[in-house]
């Protein structure tokens, strides 16, 4: 039985194993180096006046690139808890539960997502899945670089101790915290911008044609699946279908054609028609929807549709005119030369 003096001598003791202090003096090893956190790939989706993801990749380039003698073994027995100490010391590479924290330093680029959790990484490991961050960039930041700063904390294995008998040893691990601080350069873009950029066909009153429309995709982002669709009104009148557009990189364009028919009784001069468009901004982005506008011409008919169609007013004169002819309207006489 242990009396009271003896206990706590014994809480004593136990307490200097386990502190630090203690652990400097008796365990045999040291190890040099420790984790070191890349960024290996970084990706954005951010668009001004949206909320986009920012994708940041890490990995674990950190080693051990030695071990640093604290105390040199005297028995057999020492040598073997050694042996088991120096092993362990060399996995200090390891990094453990690693938190990842994105920091804007421009007010137009705020983060909305908290710290994400990554798990561990041992020496020369990469994260599965990347980090995702959660960031809006207001409507007056312009597409461009900005600076955004990524702290990522962990723990790591500072001192390893092997006591005891070899063949039961008592092993105690001492962590400390860390923390990196990485600075990126988080691309934000204009995204997809479509506008159309001619429309144009033959169209008549009481005539069917095609109407060709050209899309142009004036932004910095690819806009895919694309898709577009006539709304029409009267006097305009259109098959109610769907055309595929693809891909519009930017810079480049893309042409559709609807058939169209305008009514009979319509005026020449500039009608509106809108064009619904839906396509998705990037790769793995939202799908969107626009309605762009365009003026399109109604030109007057020419040639045989134009006599065709001939004002009421000059039937109506026509008409008039050999009336009176058939109620002996006086026309002029010819005065002829006499013959002397």
């Amino acid at each position: 039985m242990i009396g009271f003096g003896g206990g706590i001598k014994a809480l004593l003791v136990a307490a200097l194993l386990l502190s630090p202090a203690a652990l400097a003096v008796e365990d045999f090893y040291l190890s040099e180096g420790g984790p070191s956190i890349f960024v290996s790939s970084l990706r954005s989706t951010v668009e001004t006046g949206r909320v986009g993801s920012v994708f940041v990749e890490i990995e674990n380039r950190g080693e051990v690139t030695g071990l640093i003698e604290k105390r040199t073994p005297q028995t057999e027995e020492e040598k073997m808890l050694a042996l088991m100490e120096g092993e362990m010391e060399m996995g200090a590479s390891e990094a453990v539960g690693i938190e990842g924290r994105l920091l804007s330093r421009d007010e137009r680029v705020k983060v909305l997502s908290r710290p994400q959790l990554a798990g561990s990484l041992s020496e020369g490991e990469s994260l599965k899945a990347p980090m995702e961050f959660s960031v809006r960039a207001e409507k007056s930041a312009i597409s461009g670089i900005y600076p955004m700063v990524l702290e990522v904390s962990y723990e790591r294995l500072e001192d390893v101790q092997v006591t005891g008998n070899p063949l039961y040893p008592e092993i105690r691990f001492q962590r400390a915290k860390a923390t990196q601080t990485i600075s990126l350069e988080v691309p934000v873009m204009t995204g997809p911008k479509l506008e159309v950029a001619d429309a144009k066909g033959s169209i008549s009153p009481g005539r069917s044609s095609d109407l060709e429309v050209v899309i142009a995709n004036n932004g910095d982002v690819t806009a895919r699946q694309v898709r577009a669709k006539i709304v029409v009104y009267p006097p305009f009148s259109s098959v109610d279908d769907e055309v595929a557009l693809g891909e519009i990189e930017p810079g480049k364009r893309a042409r559709a054609k609807f058939p169209i028919e305008v009514d009979r009784s319509a005026d020449p001069g500039e009608r509106a028609i809108i064009f619904q468009l839906a396509y998705i901004s990037g790769e793995g982005g939202e799908e969107r929807r626009e309605d762009l506008a365009a003026l399109v011409e109604v030109k007057a008919p020419t040639g045989l549709r134009a006599l065709l169609i001939i004002p009421i007013v000059a039937v109506a004169l026509t008409l008039l005119y050999l009336g009176g002819a058939r109620k002996g309207v006086r026309l002029p006489r010819i005065r002829r030369k006499r013959r002397w």
